[in-house]
């Protein structure tokens, strides 16, 4: 198949769809590498042979119109009944947890797959229609033969802006929001946030903070506030700044990710820990994916609530959460049912 990008931008109400026909994407060793660089980028959570950083340079591109229609079940979906899935994700908690209490880590996030069978091959639609259910979060529908094919509906900017004036946010803090209450837009009032997700939020801003200085004289933070994607609440802030050097794009990112909601404190420790103590390696799951460009529109958003698309119809879904000290082991894992809900109901 050929190498395409399918995405959404929040808000809008037309899609973009990039394909290369011509040639491989381009293979990075690292996020680097993405200096000077333009094109559409799906990057993992640690490039290695088998998951590099790709940038697909369409050769083809097109605007798609999202309809207003009735979101409908389209297919049959069964989630794989694997009783280790809990007790795997107890053993990496408890191994974890021990890194926290001997004061190894301030923060480390945990990941879980789960793994569910649909029989709609239909991806385009299954795209739009997530287009639909979440019109305020970033879509994304890519293929490329080395990643294979990723859905997801993520909340989270890792980068965005054009010609040196970027923005991004601190997003930390899991809630799930309640059932009955409608919210047209954010900030929401009133949610209550405990000491562990107000703590976890604040060393994701000063990581961002401290990235950013060696890059921009001066930045501005908003913040932080409630937000809410699909059916969770999150902490945000958000933080605008100049970059000294637009060739220097590729540095930026690469100091920005992954970044501590998705890794934990410090960052490149916890990341060597993720790769050798999670039962399931991530792949493209907390990496980053968006169209980038130097003089143009950046728009890099986190990978999260999202799915790996297998050949023969399986679906890895992927979701994790920041563990502190404090942590509870049940109330981890029920935090990410609630994010793998929002990418499942997709299918259903």
């Amino acid at each position: 198949m050929t190498a395409f990008a399918y995405y959404r931008l929040p808000y809008l109400h037309h899609a973009h769809y990039a394909v290369q026909h011509e040639g491989e994407p381009e293979v990075l060793s690292s996020v680097a590498e993405l200096n000077g660089k333009e094109g559409f980028v799906i990057a993992p959570f640690s490039p290695s042979g088998d998951c590099p950083v790709l940038l697909i340079h369409p050769d083809e591109s097109k605007l798609l119109p999202i309809s207003d229609a009735k979101v409908i079940s389209t297919s049959d979906s069964t989630q794989a009944e694997n009783a280790s899935d809990r007790d795997a994700y107890a053993e990496d908690f408890e191994c974890f947890h021990q890194e926290l209490e001997k004061g190894t880590f301030r923060k480390i996030v945990l990941a879980r797959k789960a793994t569910v069978r649909t029989a709609d091959k239909n991806f385009e639609s299954l795209f739009m229609k997530a287009c639909r259910m979440y019109p305020r979060l970033f879509v994304s529908l890519v293929y490329t033969p080395q990643s294979g094919m990723w859905l997801m509906a993520t909340p989270e900017i890792l980068l965005k802006g054009e010609q040196g004036n970027m923005s991004t946010m601190s997003l930390a803090g899991t809630q799930k929001a309640e059932p009955s209450r409608t919210v047209a837009d954010y900030p929401v009032e009133g949610v209550e946030w405990s000491h562990k997700n107000q703590e976890e939020q604040q060393y994701v801003t000063d990581y961002i903070e401290d990235c950013i200085k060696a890059f921009a004289d001066d930045y501005q933070l908003k913040g932080p506030y409630t937000t809410m994607a699909a059916n969770l609440y999150h902490l945000r802030t958000d933080i605008s700044f100049r970059l000294r050097d637009e060739g220097r794009l590729g540095d930026v990112i690469d100091a920005l990710y992954p970044t501590p909601a998705v890794c934990g404190i410090p960052k490149e420790e916890a990341r060597r820990f993720i790769l050798q103590h999670e039962h399931q390696p991530r792949k493209y799951y907390s990496g980053f994916v968006g169209p980038v460009s130097p003089q143009g529109k950046t728009h890099l958003f986190v990978s999260l609530r999202c799915m790996n698309i297998l050949p023969d119809g399986a679906c890895e879904l992927y979701a994790g959460g920041g563990l502190l000290k404090e942590s509870e082991m049940e109330k981890e894992w029920k935090e990410t049912e609630a994010k793998m809900q929002t990418i499942r109901r997709v299918l259903l």
